[in-house]
Parts: structure tokens; sequence; C-alpha cells
């Protein structure tokens, strides 16, 4: 994952101009010999793939039914709502549809002026947000230069809000009220190479920076200012907060330090955790110790544990695990594990939870079952990962594969299901009915 929605991100990637993706066809493969039964995952068990473009689609685990055609898409915080943003032909329009998750009913749809491209939701997807395209070539984390930007606020009856705003901007999140938009304000707007997070203020068009912990302004200047590498974020629906993990970052100062100064028992650190309340409006990062951040960004991963109570990051480069408390905002621990084989060569590395206390880290060809203790097992995969996924109670894993989704036992990595995917590029997000 590089993106900052692993809602993912939480995400969904843009198409080019004007494109629309769809999928040949997912089709089932014959169980694995000796599998009994269902071959695959639970009848509730729906995935959020990305398919080639960034585009999201929906699939049934079981069967590998598409719920919802591939297309530019986010998903929202409680993963309830998955909006899709279709180009007309003639490109002077945006037609938004708003999917229901997990059986991807839709429940909504309209068109909204302009080519603009879909953002950000609100938590439980009753609003979206939508901008001005990224630029051929570019993405909401790399865009390209613009003076202004245009966004956009709808929901379900159509358009809310118009603001053109100056700046490089991109939506990231709304605030639990819908009356605050925070963005990615990018420095400097026609060459832009970092971003500072800001808020939007929707009824009046306000852009204003964030508060400190304590609830206190930040003075003009002091904001931190950020750049996009090895960023992948998860949400805590708990919380509501928006953890981003940032990776490389030696010439970093945060905005606690630019306020008091800095430190003596902070040195640089390559890599930390961006915590942003949606409740609040409030920031605060929490510095990773070495050797996070000294590796390829690719080799890091962020996952929360099913039960909200852990966050983790993971450096496969290292074989490196960090528990934060995501209440206090606090390294509790890190764990030093045996790696995935793939790591050694920089691969993208993936994180993600079976059942309740079994982490699953993969890279390269390789999955290994991760525990407190340290590495407990490890299994083979055909192809390289691309993302994985984990069911609550623990029997069945979901692993990306270059055009193709595997059922798996994640104790024995045993393929129970292939189901066809053409232009698969990675797992996003395990969606059931609970």
């Amino acid at each position: 994952m590089t993106t900052r929605r692993e809602m993912l991100r939480l995400v969904g990637g843009m198409a080019g101009a004007g494109a629309v993706l769809t999928v040949a066809g997912c089709r089932r493969q014959p169980a694995a010999q000796g599998d009994k039964g269902r071959a695959g995952g639970a009848a509730d068990d729906v995935l959020v793939v990305e398919t080639t473009g960034g585009a999201l689609a929906v699939i049934n685990a079981v069967d590998g039914r598409i719920l919802v055609e591939p297309a530019p898409a986010v998903l929202s915080g409680d993963t309830r709502r998955l909006v899709r943003a279709d180009r007309t032909a003639a490109g002077a329009v945006t037609r938004l549809t708003s999917h229901r998750l997990p059986d991807g009913a839709v429940v909504s749809g309209g068109n909204v002026t302009g080519e603009l491209a879909v953002r950000a939701t609100s938590a439980n997807g009753e609003l979206v947000a939508l901008a001005t395209d990224a630029g051929p070539g570019h993405d909401p984390y790399r865009p390209g230069p613009r003076e202004r930007t245009t966004i956009v606020v709808a929901d379900g009856a159509g358009q809310r809000r118009r603001l053109e705003l100056p700046g490089n901007l991109e939506p990231e999140a709304f605030d639990l009220s819908g009356e605050v938009l925070f963005v990615l304000d990018y420095l400097p707007p026609t060459a832009p190479d970092r971003y500072r997070v800001r808020v939007v203020d929707l009824a009046s068009g306000e852009l204003q920076a964030l508060v400190t912990r304590t609830k206190s302004a930040i003075p003009p200047g002091a904001e931190e200012e950020m750049r996009g590498e090895g960023r992948q974020a998860v949400h805590d629906q708990q919380r509501q907060r928006l953890f981003t993990l940032y990776t490389h970052q030696p010439e970093h100062v945060h905005t606690r330090d630019r306020i008091g100064g800095a430190r003596p028992d902070a040195p640089h650190v390559h890599a930390f955790v961006h915590t942003l309340t949606l409740a609040e409006r409030w920031a605060f990062c929490v510095d990773l110790p070495a050797p996070f951040g000294e590796r390829a960004a690719a080799g890091h991963a962020i996952v929360l544990s099913p039960d909200s109570s852990v966050l983790y990051v993971v450096d496969t480069g290292s074989g490196t695990l960090a528990a934060i408390d995501p209440e206090q905002l606090l390294v509790s621990r890190t764990v030093r594990f045996e790696p995935p084989a793939g790591s050694a060569t920089g691969a993208a590395a993936f994180a993600a939870f079976a059942g309740a206390k079994t982490l699953l880290v993969g890279a390269g060809r390789e999955v290994v079952r991760v525990v407190d203790e340290g590495t407990a097992g490890r299994w083979s995969t055909p192809a390289e990962v691309r993302g994985l996924a984990g069911s609550a109670d623990g029997t069945r894993a979901y692993v990306g594969q270059p055009d193709a989704l595997l059922v798996v036992d994640p104790s024995s990595g045993a393929v129970r299901q292939r189901i066809d995917v053409p232009g698969l590029t990675a797992v996003r997000r395990l969606v059931t009915d609970d």
C-alpha cells in the first residue's frame, strides 16, 4: 500500500480523464482437493479490490461475482458505502453513484457539473467531496501544478456546496459534523513537493490551520509540512481518527517542536504516524524508533487490530513490529520477527489480521504469521503478494495475486479457492455484514 487511504487509502484511486474501467469477468476455480462444501469464504465476505489504473471494484469472495464494477471510487470510513464517479462522454458532467456494502446495491445517484474526481466521503458515506482532477499522469498524492482548486460537496440529492479556492488542494476527510473538510494543501502550488493538512470551513469557504492536541491555535509558520513518500493510512472508527504512516522524513519537524523548540530527547526520526482527529480537528505525530523509515518505504505497512486496541506498524526490511496505543498515542513496545523472504528485495509489504490475534505480513511470494512473541509460521504464495485480508474468525485469509484472488487457510497457506480478477493490483478491504 502506498496511499493515504487503506480504508486504505481510506482510498479510492483515480483512472485517467474520461476513463471507466471494466473487468472482463471473475471466474471461480474449483476448490482444492479435499475441500468440502463451499470452496471459499463465508457468504457475507465481500472484498474491495483495486484494479489497473487505480479503480476500485467490489467482489463476492464466495462465487467471484462482481457486485460493483471497477471505477474511480472511495470507500467510507465505516466501510458501508462505496461512492464512484463516472465521467460522461462529453466530459462536462460527473455522475456520482453510491453503493451500499456489502451487497453493492445502488442507494443514490446524481450528476455534478464539471470534470471532477471523487476524493473523500464522510464517515457514513452520506457526504462526498470532489475536486479538480490531479492532472494527467498525477494522483491525489502527487498532483500536477495548479494555482486554484474547485471543490464540490455533494450528497444523495446532488451538489450542496461548490468552492473555488486559492492553492493546490486535495480533499482528505470530513469532520464528524460534516461542516469542515480536511484538505492536503500542496506547496508551492505550481511546483508541489510537500504539503500541510488544513481545514476548509464549508459554510464560509475559509481555509484554516488545525489546532494542537491541547486545542490551541497553531501560530503562522508553525504548521507541519510533509512529503508523500511511503504514505499509508487506516481509519479508527471507534475513536474517529485517521492514522497515516510517513517514512523517510529526516528533515521533518513536528508542530509541537516548531512551537516549543527542539526536544533533546527526540533526535531526528525517519518515520512517524500522523494522527488526525475527525471529531476535534487536531493532529499529533507519534515518532517511531529506529530502524523504522531507514529502509525502503515499500517495506512498511500499518494496520489496526480488530478490536481497535492496538495500532501496528510493520517494517519488513528489518523484521520489526511497533505496537502503538491509539488512545495515548505512544509506542508501547516493539517486537522482532523473521520477515518474509521477499523483504530482502524491497518488495511491497502488506499486513492484515486473520482472527483477533494473528497478524499476517506478506512481501514478495511469502506470508508470515506474527504473534506477540514473534514469527509463528510462514507459507509461500504462487505469485507476488498484492494485498492481504483476513476473516474475523481467523479461518480464512484473502491474498491478492496478479489478476487473481486466493482464498487460503491462514495457518498453512493451503489454497481453497482461486478467483480470476483481470487487472487486480491490490486487495484493499474485507467488508462483512456485521
